[in-house]
């Protein structure tokens, strides 16, 4: 039953859970690499990013079925993920063009979106977390430009045909253009394929919700990606490929756990708490950078003890607070889709 309720909802608590791990996953194994160069952390960041990925998917099919059932919603969904993404984005961008004095070609680069279009198209990557919303963006912007044009072809069929392209790309790039094997994993384009696997998990929802089978693929992905993390400079282009594809598994079958962990979720204090932790993510993730660079600028004022909590605790206040002072408004002025 638990399973009806979500193929028709976005508000799904274990989900929530999943979204706030997924933003202070990243926080916090990036507060480690950067600060005490742990490469282990930089490694783990790759996950919780990919986690994004499919969420994101994931919670939009129900927005993108409007846009295929009555394209008058196309420019409603343009407007509620704009309003949605856009001013926090460029809060940021300021931010970091403040704290590096950077305003230039870049700066206009991430403006857009369009610094990881093409391999090596940016000078100085002093807003790095960026290439991620890149890779939201393009997808907001084309994926339903596909739904308007094949609206005669069925939603699978259109979906199927856009995740092909996106191979094809990758398959071009693994054996014609070559280049910079971590390209596989930040290029705008390359990359779209990673939120359509999230759309895939929705609408095959039932079919593949099984908890053991998915705690199986998770047992065995990261057997994989252990051998992948003890070899990681030994790679070639090839097992760079598959490493992406993999993670995309992984994720998929991380976010399905989570939500077999629905029906478990019964009280109001767990559902109000996720819920919060949920709607500050998005300037967690924008944000944490900065903190972190502060933090690294004053950590012998700051001082090693609980360094950690003291991250959190800083990043949870202006997260919370950045949330309801500023995105919330905005949130709630988003238009609502017409009636199919």
């Amino acid at each position: 039953m638990y399973i009806v309720k979500i193929m028709h909802s976005n508000k799904i608590n274990s989900l929530n859970l999943f979204r706030a791990i997924a933003g202070y996953g990243v926080a916090i194994s990036h507060f480690y690499y950067y600060l005490f160069n742990i490469n282990f952390f930089q490694f783990a960041s790759i996950f919780f990013v990919e986690f994004f990925f499919v969420l994101s998917g994931f919670v939009l099919y129900p927005q993108l079925l409007k846009v295929y059932n009555n394209k008058k919603n196309l420019k409603v969904f343009y407007l509620r993920r704009w309003m949605r993404t856009l001013p926090p984005y460029l809060l940021a961008l300021l931010t970091y063009s403040i704290f590096y004095l950077k305003f230039d070609f870049d700066t206009i680069k991430y403006l857009f979106f369009s610094q990881n279009l093409i391999e090596n198209f940016i000078n100085f990557d002093y807003f790095t977390i960026a290439w991620s919303l890149s890779v939201e963006e393009f997808f907001y912007l084309i994926f339903p430009l596909f739904l308007v044009y094949f609206y005669k072809i069925k939603f699978i069929k259109i979906l199927t045909i856009f995740i092909s392209l996106v191979y094809l790309l990758k398959v071009i790039k693994l054996f014609i253009i070559g280049g910079n094997e971590e390209f596989y994993r930040i290029g705008t384009f390359l990359r779209l394929d990673a939120i359509a696997f999230g759309v895939v998990a929705r609408i095959y929802l039932k079919e593949i919700i099984n908890f053991k089978i998915n705690i199986f693929f998770i047992l065995l992905i990261s057997l994989f990606m252990y051998m992948f993390y003890i070899n990681l400079k030994e790679l070639n282009e090839l097992f760079n490929f598959l490493f992406i594809f993999l993670i995309q598994i992984y994720s998929v079958s991380m976010l399905l756990i989570f939500i077999n962990l629905e029906r478990y979720i019964n009280f109001k204090f767990l559902i109000n708490f996720f819920s919060l932790l949920s709607n500050q993510t998005y300037s967690v993730y924008l944000f944490h950078f900065v903190l972190i660079l502060i933090f690294k600028k004053y950590l012998n004022l700051i001082g090693i003890n609980l360094i950690l909590l003291k991250y959190l605790f800083v990043l949870f206040v202006f997260s919370s607070s950045f949330y309801y002072f500023f995105e919330k408004d905005i949130n709630n002025k988003r238009p609502e889709y017409k009636n199919n």
